[in-house]
């Protein structure tokens, strides 16, 4: 049995990112503060550096508007030989344009971590990270994978569209339908998760707050909140959303291997 990774493998790799526990959090305890925001993007490992299994998985920040302390929680998208994957979390600091900290975690077992450094440039935040101990190949007995060296990361505000997904969210009853543009060139399928709003800014926490999360073909371009559409596969079921209370919903398009994000997408929503 070979280890797996988001995005390559079955529906029950994203099941297993939501079961087990995480690094503690030694920065920001909450973003509910004046000058701070919150920020959703992905990371992707580096495909020449890691070609048997290179991937991408999202991000969580809370970012300072100005000089400050930043955090930053991933979840790792392994699918680990032990059954479980853990989070990872950056703590680091924002100087001008320039952040820059540390990152560590742990994959079946092994302490992984290393830095994580990057800009703001008008748009987004975006950067490098590497893996301090190089290239990791976990292995036990017959399951096997690589954590790769090193790689990329973004990160954008809320309600922001990368690459053309173009998200519109409509009610009609207790029903949220989201709808995005599926004819980008390239990809492969989609990775789609909702967030209770008010909870990221609580926890700066994507497994706290993931409300519903889900892969689809190339194919899909529609959804009703809660339905899984012909040729999808749940990654972590969903949850009741709370009447009146904001929801994000985040559409990553990924191409071939699957660290390329082709676009990447959120959008703000209230419940009905």
């Amino acid at each position: 049995m070979m280890g797996k990774k988001l995005f390559v493998g079955l529906p029950v790799v994203f099941l297993a990112l939501f079961g087990c526990g995480g690094e503690a959090s030694t920065g920001l305890s909450d973003c509910n503060q004046a000058g701070y925001d919150i920020y959703l993007g992905y990371y992707t490992e580096d495909p020449t550096s890691n070609p048997e299994d290179p991937t991408s998985g999202y991000l969580v920040a809370c970012m300072p508007d100005s000089n400050g302390t930043f955090e930053t929680q991933f979840l790792f998208s392994y699918y680990g030989c032990q059954g479980g994957v853990d989070i990872g979390t950056v703590n680091g600091n924002r100087i001008g344009n320039s952040v820059g900290g540390s990152w560590s975690g742990n994959v079946d077992g092994v302490n992984i971590g290393g830095n994580f450094s990057g800009s703001w440039d008008g748009i987004k935040f975006s950067g490098t990270w590497n893996n301090s101990s190089g290239k990791v190949h976990i292995q036990r007995g017959s399951c096997s994978y690589y954590v790769a060296p090193n790689g990329d990361w973004v990160l954008y505000s809320l309600n922001s569209d990368f690459g053309g997904l173009n998200i519109t969210i409509s009610v009609s009853g207790s029903s949220v339908n989201v709808s995005w543009n599926n004819s980008i060139s390239g990809i492969q399928g989609f990775l789609i998760s909702f967030y209770d709003k008010q909870c990221l800014y609580d926890k700066i926490s994507l497994s706290e707050c993931t409300v519903w999360s889900l892969w689809c073909p190339s194919s899909v371009s529609s959804l009703t909140y809660g339905v899984s559409p012909s040729g999808c596969g749940e990654f972590y079921p969903s949850q009741p959303l709370t009447s009146w209370e904001d929801y994000v919903v985040a559409i990553s398009a990924y191409g071939t291997p699957s660290s390329n994000v082709q676009a990447f997408a959120t959008e703000i929503f209230t419940a009905p």
